[in-house]
């Protein structure tokens, strides 16, 4: 006999080698109905099947065979890389201790000594292609996931590659182009106080315009670079008091805003970056203030809340609110949502405070109605987790109002 199969392709694959025709069809009919069975009558002729795709899940191999044994079969399977992980199961008549403990140590899955009952060869058949199974599995998977580490590192090159590029793209900018534009700016402020008297009014005005666009567009490299720093400043983690930062915040700001009704509530103390989070405070404070401070009865009101030991910041004001349709471009670079003749400003610093809050780890958003509250509510994420619930002067809160 040469070969035999059954079943539909997707069965396993087994590989019976035996000298006896008694045994190989036993076997095989024993098989048969639950793998595709290939059959072998010397141990050259194992070798060859072995080799054809697709191998054999599993090969039932006989020791004392007369051309060439099972042991020698066996090495020149693990020698081989096509059939090296195929596993083998020696069924042979040879029943000695010693017989079995040789054959398990020259590479064999396992040992079963002739005649053994149909239900124990299945049973170890279908225990080795199962346990085969597995091991393919797991290689794939490991395969898989070397792939996908590598695809990562290089990622994570390219990015580096391209945070190299944005530095130097930074000290460029710094640089590079300020130099001229400082220039220009200077120039054109030089001569509006020197020749103003001899340039017509069209031509004092363009002058003009060119102090005014030179000025801003110095502002928004400003504001780049400080975008730029928010992403990439190393982080510095310390406890924080919010209490007692946010009424230093409102202190040095209020002198502005006069009239302006300042609450803040009891503040927690938080773990975060000291200098990124009075940056998060002036900004959304300092928009309060300036949103909120040309209105009659303007307030501005600081509190908080906790819930699983992280504490949510809010800052409200009673001021121009903004239209909700047009909350997607508000913590957008360059986006605002009134014009610089309201209220002026470039745009930027809803923009850093997303950045920084992020770097904590995290969340903020906003609710509004036009002429109506606004209500900004930050989290400085997980990390931060509250230290101490009360404001260092042990007062429940702190109402300012400066006439």
């Amino acid at each position: 006999m040469n070969a035999r199969s059954s079943g539909p392709p997707d069965k396993p694959v087994v590989l019976v080698v035996d000298d006896s025709p008694a045994y190989l069809s036993m076997l095989g009919a024993m098989l048969e109905d639950a793998y595709t069975v290939r059959v072998a009558a010397s141990g050259q002729r194992a070798l060859q099947l072995a080799a054809l795709e697709p191998h054999p899940d599993l090969i039932l191999l006989d020791v004392l065979m007369p051309d060439m044994d099972g042991h020698a079969v066996l090495t020149a399977l693990r020698q081989d890389i096509r059939t090296c992980d195929i596993p083998a199961i020696f069924f042979t008549s040879l029943q000695e201790p010693g017989d079995e403990l040789a054959g398990l140590s020259e590479g064999a899955a396992d040992y079963i000594v002739k005649p053994a009952a149909p239900a124990v060869v299945k049973a170890r058949v279908r225990a080795q292609i199962e346990l085969k199974r597995m091991r393919d599995s797991l290689r794939e998977h490991n395969i898989a996931l070397e792939l996908e580490i590598e695809c990562r590192s290089r990622l994570e090159q390219a990015l580096q590659n391209t945070i190299a590029d944005l530095e130097a793209f930074s000290y460029s900018v710094s640089h590079d182009l300020r130099a001229p534009l400082s220039a220009v700016n200077a120039f054109a402020i030089s001569l509006l106080e020197t020749e103003a008297d001899a340039l017509s009014p069209r031509g004092r005005h363009r002058l003009e315009r060119i102090v005014a666009g030179s000025t801003r567009m110095n502002q928004m490299i400003d504001d780049i670079l400080a975008c730029s720093r928010a992403e990439r400043t190393e982080m510095r983690w310390q406890t924080v008091d919010l209490g007692a930062m946010a009424a230093d915040t409102v202190a040095e700001m209020r002198h502005a805003w006069p009239a302006t009704e300042v609450d803040i509530g009891p503040l927690p103390a938080v773990h975060a970056d000291g200098c990124m989070a009075r940056q998060i405070l002036a900004n959304l404070i300092g928009n309060a203030f300036k949103f909120s401070g040309s209105r009659e009865g303007a307030r501005v009101e600081i509190s908080a809340t906790q819930a699983g030991g992280i504490a949510e910041i809010t800052v409200r004001d009673n001021g121009a609110g903004f239209d909700m349709a047009y909350s997607s471009k508000l913590f957008g670079l360059f986006q605002r949502l009134h014009s610089d003749a309201e209220f002026p400003g470039s745009g930027v610093g809803l923009a850093i405070v997303k950045r920084l809050v992020s770097r904590h780890g995290g969340t903020i958003r906003a609710e509004s109605v036009p002429g109506g509250w606004t209500t900004f509510r930050f989290s400085f994420g997980a990390r931060s987790a509250v230290t101490a619930t009360e404001p260092a002067s042990g007062e429940r809160s702190l109402s300012l109002q400066v006439n």
